[in-house]
């Protein structure tokens, strides 16, 4: 006799979204988030707290947002800083900065901005501290 075993989520596959602006729906304001917020619809104001970001491929964003890590299919009007990653997807259009510890663009966005790379974790620590020490700081 065969026995399956229930299928867990794998370590790589984000949560599902726990916040969704819908297609065809269209939100302006200040929005608090815990956890991931998925546009598929149009979205103008501020975003605070949010963990991950979404932008669907029929999304639109209007704002400047600070997130752990974002994907965009959609397009975006506004600064992206992501402390981890942000991965731009075939169609996106993306007008303003982003900032990231890793950025990845794939063939057939539109980026018109400035995009930083951000240092962080143990190793830049320990640099930046060396670095100051030779400085005489």
């Amino acid at each position: 006799m065969m026995r399956f075993r229930p299928r867990g989520h794998d370590a790589d596959e984000p949560a599902a979204p726990n916040t969704v602006i819908g297609v065809g729906s269209t939100l302006r304001g200040t929005l608090m988030v815990s956890g991931t917020l998925r546009i598929d619809g149009e979205f103008e104001g501020d975003i605070l707290n949010c963990d991950r970001l979404e932008v669907g491929e029929h999304g639109i964003m209007r704002a400047d947002v600070e997130v752990k890590e974002a994907i965009v299919k959609g397009r975006v009007h506004g600064n992206i800083r992501a402390l981890a990653t942000i991965e731009m997807k075939t169609g996106a259009r993306i007008e303003g900065d982003v900032a990231a510890v890793s950025v990845a663009m794939e063939p057939g966005v539109f980026f018109s901005g400035r995009c930083t790379m951000l240092d962080t974790g143990f190793e830049s620590v320990e640099l930046g501290a060396a670095h100051e020490r030779q400085a005489g700081r």
